[in-house]
């Protein structure tokens, strides 16, 4: 049976994002409603090719899937395909507009949540709307989609006021080393941004320009430990591949980009508390961020996908006239390679990834993986003796199993751990967690960041998570109960508890619903978590009292997320 012939939401989806009859080119935001979560659960199911890999985003749906130009798009029922507006329409130039994205959260009692782009670790309501249009001239493709941002951002307890001094020393580790405020200051926020634009040329399998989207890097469903949408996206020159370049010994597909980085403007408390320990940081540099990433996708194995990817960030007034600084993709893995002093003097940062992932169709079912390593190695030696250094991994599944009426029952569970390994024990003598973290660094004290959001993983500094989610699933409907918890910044606790100041681990368990769905014109998400905080802020000075079991401090909190996007 034809693979497609049970696909017409499929089909109706990848004409609703053309827009048009012809190509246009725009791409599929990163965050917008249902359509990736569908399109990759398709993908399992073996209702569409296994190919692309599900490995970038965001995904050009009339690149990916031509057969959007085929007969098949007569299969649904004519009123469910909307006749979108065409401004314009000849040979050589075409406008249309964009759908109409509109997200809003809610935090009742302190922030939770991540992957949300230009949006706040906040307490209180946000919301943001994205609305724009898109233009094709020839192989030119410009697409203006800006974001318009409100956050209440209450309040909240930000820190143990009756902590001692060591209690923030020890913090002091991480916290010099990365730029993620834990309030983004203490006033509302509104603000405009370019959002999801770009202007590109587009070129067989490739696409070369100028953008400001979110990008995401690995086959990762909850969290991308590199490359993601939890920060906003940042201006940056791009060549990349818009479907897989297909060669004799299978695809590839990749992205290798150049952009600018920015400070929040904030201190890591909004009061600006101990100050006299946390050292402030230079919020008016801007670094120069570039990466690159290949996934390659073998001819003779379907379904698996196996890439790299590496970036490098410094302080652009450090570059000068320093040509091997603007090229340092091209540099010697260790440090040795160029030496310590040209990476002293840089204050560079590298990020070193590898991810896999495995879809196999006839079981309903996927696996995949992330392993991220920050900081050069040494040399050679330290790479095969130590290659659990400053590292973090994701590991993740997904299956679907038939049920009655054509439901299916969707099981997904994913972990990542950010804490650094044991290994610090030996490589820092007997200290754990002493040494450099994931996204923090000692020369670019700004870490992996934007804004002061990580762009990877939204976890914070050093949190592990596990979650699993069980789903019922038809077409585009889908009815979900998660199950997660999330320990955060295991560093800042092991080395606090080492050093003998009075903590306990603080962990976040939560319970989820949510709903999803397509109305038409319209496509809806809707989520409600309640998170329930042991241990807040780490501190409980009962342990100094010698209690046994001391009560810990637990704090509740109502996580509500609701998006919707309509096709004009």
């Amino acid at each position: 049976m034809n693979t497609f012939t049970n696909s017409s939401i499929f089909l109706v989806l990848v004409c609703t994002i053309s827009l048009s009859g012809e190509a246009l080119g725009q791409t599929l935001p990163l965050g917008f409603p249902l359509l990736q979560d569908y399109l990759r659960r398709e993908q399992v199911m073996g209702r569409v090719p296994t190919s692309p890999s599900f490995n970038y985003s965001p995904l050009w749906l009339e690149e990916l899937y031509p057969e959007a130009d085929s007969p098949f798009l007569t299969d649904p029922p004519s009123s469910l395909i909307p006749n979108l507006p065409v401004l314009k329409d000849t040979s050589n130039f075409q406008s249309s507009l964009l759908p109409i994205d509109y997200r809003s959260r809610v935090n009742t009692g302190h922030p939770y949540g991540w992957g949300d782009g230009m949006m706040l670790p906040a307490r209180g309501l946000q919301t943001m709307v994205s609305a724009g249009v898109h233009i094709k001239k020839g192989n030119w493709s410009f697409q203006f989609y800006p974001q318009m941002f409100y956050a209440q951002n209450l309040s909240f307890p930000e820190y143990p006021e009756d902590a001692p001094n060591p209690f923030f020393q020890r913090m002091n580790r991480g916290v010099n080393g990365v730029d993620a405020p834990v309030r983004h200051g203490d006033t509302p926020h509104f603000r405009m941004g370019w959002g999801q634009s770009h202007i590109r040329y587009n070129f067989g399998s490739f696409s070369a320009g100028l953008s400001t989207e979110n990008m995401w890097w690995g086959p990762g469903q909850f969290n991308a430990l590199l490359m993601s949408d939890n920060a906003q996206g940042f201006p940056h020159l791009t060549l990349q591949t818009r479907k897989p370049a297909k060669t004799f010994m299978g695809d590839f597909e990749g992205q290798y980009f150049v952009g600018r980085l920015g400070g929040s403007g904030f201190t890591h408390f909004s009061d600006n508390a101990h100050s006299n320990i946390f050292e402030p940081k230079n919020h008016d540099l801007w670094r120069y961020f570039t990466g690159i990433s290949v996934s390659y996708s073998p001819s003779f194995l379907e379904g698996f996908s196996l890439g790299i990817s590496r970036t490098f960030q410094v302080y652009r007034e450090d570059m000068r006239s320093n040509v091997r600084a603007y090229f340092p993709l091209f540099a010697p893995l260790p440090k040795e390679g160029e030496g310590n002093i040209e990476n002293i003097e840089l204050r560079e940062d590298q990020n070193l990834a590898g991810f896999a992932r495995w879809v196999i169709p006839a079981a309903k079912f996927e696996f995949y993986m992330e392993y991220l390593r920050n900081d050069h190695a040494l040399n050679w030696r330290d790479v095969v003796l130590n290659p659990e250094h400053s590292r973090a991994y994701t590991l993740g599944f997904s299956k679907y199993l038939p049920m009655p009426d054509k439901n299916w029952l969707g099981i997904r569970g994913e972990m990542t751990q950010t804490q650094i390994s044991i290994n610090n024990n030996v490589r820092w003598r007997g200290r754990p967690n002493f040494g450099l973290g994931l996204y923090d660094n000692n020369q670019v004290r700004h870490g992996l960041t934007n804004r002061g959001q990580i762009l990877g993983s939204g976890l914070g500094i050093s949190g592990n998570l596990a979650i699993m989610e069980f789903s019922l699933v038809k077409e585009y409907r889908k009815y979900e109960l998660s199950l997660e918890r999330l320990a955060r910044d295991q560093n800042f606790f092991r080395l606090a508890q080492s050093d003998g100041v009075a903590v306990l681990p603080w962990v976040d368990l939560g319970i989820g619903v949510g709903a999803s769905e397509r109305y038409g014109r319209y496509l809806l998400e809707a989520r409600a978590k309640f998170i329930r905080s042991f241990n807040y802020h780490f501190y409980n000075p009962d342990l100094e009292l010698g209690n046994p079991v001391p009560p810990s401090l637990r704090q509740s909190n109502l996580h509500l997320d609701f998006r919707m996007a309509y096709i004009l």
